[in-house]
């Protein structure tokens, strides 16, 4: 390889991690690239070393714990309700986790190792799912008992948590491409077009909006996550014209160009709402834009990567906490006098009352996607930026979120501005998406970047 400016643009799709049952993420195939040579911008140049601790993490820790803990053997399902010991608070199956756990151990079999065990846990849990939670109206209920008894119906037109049914979709087209599954397939094709039509009503209330028929920037990053998958594994034109809308709402109509950041909330012409004008989601921005960089390199658009890639690095320029680390919840720009809503954190933490321009509370599922988006970057064009933001976000997750230096297994889900946990919190539930997923796709690429080789190796 060349040096780090080196555009390539690639005739083939990639191969997956040497010795993997199946090719690298189908998103990262037949792509323009500029390839950086490892050097010490990223982990002090050490790129082994992190693939590694990246590999461990996922298969000697996370995984393992999960096992015993969160995943319904016997039924089928995941239970999230834990503390950080892994001690169960819920036997309940809740709708958002189902979907999310069924992707994940989908993705396992297909890229990381082919491990039937894996796809059994995705099989069982899809099986579960499909026999329990499907109601006659084609939506899903919102919670399940362990055995299947449904706690909360979803009720359209009152419910506005759409997102379970939107992991769903995702879950159920990875777990179709793992098994072969065609039925599954059609079945996430089918209910993924259905929520998207749904969320567009000019009705709809999500249960995150501040009015009816407001749009929220979370609504196309469920659905473009899924759509850039799907086509990934076949054509489908209306599934095109969602990922375009999609596409156009992240880089364009929620973005707004007078603070350089992206508003969360739009009214339903996709006009500014005036309270929220100034206001950013910073963690889902990032997240929504890797998602579009996704979108690009499925589409061998440069300029599309290059747009989502310069906004991520103004909502990490803009948003990042460079006394303490971490990316604040939100911020509202200019409000300096700004009272935030209060917010209980879980367990038994003490409730956040922040003032100011930034919401200092700080999501671990938010530190991720800085995970996510910035290896992206730097894979993709070695930009040295972007490695620098991998470094601050992951000495925060092996420093802050981790809880292994108070020999727990797990993560805290979400801290104050100085991460002031203590061994004697507790918490009311674990993450087996986010954590999980950065882990497997960072691994993929930090086992390409190691070899100095790119998805055309």
């Amino acid at each position: 390889m060349s040096g780090s400016n080196r555009r390539c643009f690639l005739t083939a799709a990639s191969a997956g991690v040497a010795g993997l049952a199946t090719p690298a993420r189908p998103s990262e195939a037949a792509v323009p690239k500029r390839y950086p040579q490892p050097s010490d911008q990223l982990s002090g140049g050490n790129l082994e070393q992190l693939r590694d601790a990246y590999r461990t993490e996922l298969f000697d820790v996370q995984l393992p714990f999960w096992s015993a803990h969160g995943i319904d053997h016997r039924l089928g399902g995941f239970m999230t309700a834990l503390d950080y010991d892994g001690t169960r608070l819920s036997d309940n199956k809740y709708h958002w986790y189902q979907g999310r756990g069924i992707w994940v151990y989908s993705f396992l079999y297909n890229h990381l190792g082919g491990d039937p065990r894996h796809l059994d846990i995705a099989r069982k849990a899809k099986e579960f799912w499909l026999e329990h939670a499907r109601q006659a109206d084609g939506f899903y209920a919102i919670d399940l008992s362990r055995e299947g008894e449904i706690v909360k119906p979803f009720e359209p037109g009152v419910d506005g948590d759409v997102y379970g049914m939107f992991f769903l979709a995702e879950g159920l087209q990875e777990y179709a491409a793992a098994a072969g599954d065609g039925e599954a397939r059609e079945a996430s094709i089918a209910l993924l077009k259905k929520m998207f039509a749904y969320v567009n009503r000019p009705d709809f209330k999500d249960k995150y909006a501040p009015h009816p028929g407001a749009r929220i920037q979370g609504n196309w990053m469920v659905t473009l996550q899924t759509v850039t998958q799907m086509l990934n594994r076949g054509p489908d034109p209306e599934l095109e014209s969602i990922a375009d809308f999609c596409v156009d709402a992240i880089l364009h109509k929620h973005h707004n160009p007078e603070i350089g950041l992206t508003n969360e909330y739009r009214n339903q012409d996709f006009s500014p709402i005036p309270s929220e004008r100034n206001k950013s989601l910073l963690g889902h921005c990032c997240q929504c834009l890797w998602m579009v960089m996704d979108e690009a390199l499925r589409r061998r658009d440069q300029g599309m990567f290059d747009l989502a890639a310069r906004q991520v690095r103004q909502h990490l320029d803009i948003g990042w906490d460079h006394v303490y680390g971490g990316l604040p919840e939100w911020i509202n720009v200019g409000a300096g006098g700004y009272e935030w809503p209060s917010m209980k954190l879980a367990g038994n933490r003490p409730e956040l009352r922040i003032k100011g321009e930034k919401f200092y509370y700080k999501s671990m599922w938010a530190n991720q996607e800085v995970l996510v988006s910035t290896l992206k970057i730097y894979e993709h064009s070695g930009a040295e930026w972007a490695a620098h933001y991998f470094n601050l976000a992951q000495k925060v997750q092996d420093e802050k979120f981790s809880l292994r230096r108070f020999g727990y297994p797990s993560y805290s889900l979400g801290e104050d501005r100085r991460f002031s946990f203590k061994p004697s919190y507790h918490g009311a539930r674990q993450d087996h998406y986010h954590p999980l997923r950065r882990l497997m796709m960072n691994l993929l690429a930090l086992e390409r970047l190691s070899r100095g080789q790119g998805n055309d190796a």
